[in-house]
């Protein structure tokens, strides 16, 4: 299985997270989603690759103290889920783009997947 399945497998476990493959059409609060990033190799010849990813999830934008509650909620759950399939690196507030132009208040968070 792929670190991006295994990733969105950890990210279903988290209640009030919609998890996605990709970033969906229409993204509302509480969709997340991993985004490939870098691959890093060992300089070795015919190394495998390891991948790092951003997961993005959205918060709620309506209310400025209420995406700080949700981000502030949301933040231990998504990182201890995503622990379990690698190492979580960074994680900070963004302003996610999406397809029209328009950017909605989210969470990314740098993890690492684990070889199975």
């Amino acid at each position: 299985m792929s670190g991006r399945k295994r990733i969105v497998e950890a990210l279903a476990t988290v209640e009030g997270i919609s998890a996605h493959i990709t970033n969906p059409d229409a993204p509302v609060a509480g969709d997340a989603w991993p985004v490939w990033v870098i691959s890093n190799y060992t300089g070795k010849l015919c190394s495998v690759a390891v991948a790092d990813y951003d997961v993005l999830c959205i918060l709620p934008a309506a209310y400025a103290p209420t995406t700080v509650e949700s981000g502030d909620g949301f933040l231990p759950l998504l990182a201890t889920a995503l622990s379990k399939v690698g190492t979580v690196q960074t994680a900070e507030p963004v302003a996610i783009q999406i397809a029209d132009s328009s950017t909605m208040p989210g969470l990314r968070i740098r993890v690492t997947p684990r070889e199975r």
